[in-house]
């Protein structure tokens, strides 16, 4: 219980500061098709271009030949900022989350290429390289950050 109290005033922290000011134009060069390697396999993203205040794009994983895991995500304009917003779906497309829930991910720190939302880091890494850093919360409560490697396959 002692951890969750620690955690929920560590979230109204953040909520508090400041959120960078950024637009969808700041990330438009994300539009088009990435592929690479990631958590022990082939990865794809997919970023559709800003139109009506939102970005929608999709990822997927592939490992032996088969689909483990997709995400359909949206970048969204937020007050003056940035949100990023997604839901995860099996390979079979039943979502990991419930029914009506999307995690959302305020963007928190912007500096030059790289855009950090919440655990969530997308970096420019050159015309055509993009690294993407996930902090990710083990079952034992440990936090392993799974780098992404993509570069650009095709522009949009």
């Amino acid at each position: 219980m002692k951890h969750i109290a620690l955690l929920l005033m560590f979230c109204q922290l953040c909520l508090a500061q400041p959120r960078p000011q950024a637009t969808l134009r700041d990330l438009a060069w994300l539009s088009g098709k990435w592929v690479g390697s990631g958590m022990g396999g082939e990865v794809e993203d997919l970023w559709s271009t800003p139109a009506a205040g939102a970005m929608p794009g999709m990822f997927r994983l592939l490992k032996d030949g088969a689909v483990q895991f997709y995400e359909l995500m949206t970048l969204v304009e937020v007050e003056g900022s940035l949100e990023l917003r997604l839901k995860h779906f099996h390979a079979d497309l039943k979502g990991w989350e419930e029914k009506d829930r999307v995690l959302a991910f305020p963007l928190n720190r912007r500096e030059g290429n790289l855009f950090q939302f919440g655990g969530i880091r997308f970096e420019r890494a050159g015309d055509d390289q993009l690294h993407v850093t996930v902090s990710i919360r083990g079952r034992d409560g440990s936090l392993k950050d799974e780098v992404f490697r993509f570069r650009r396959a095709s522009a949009i």
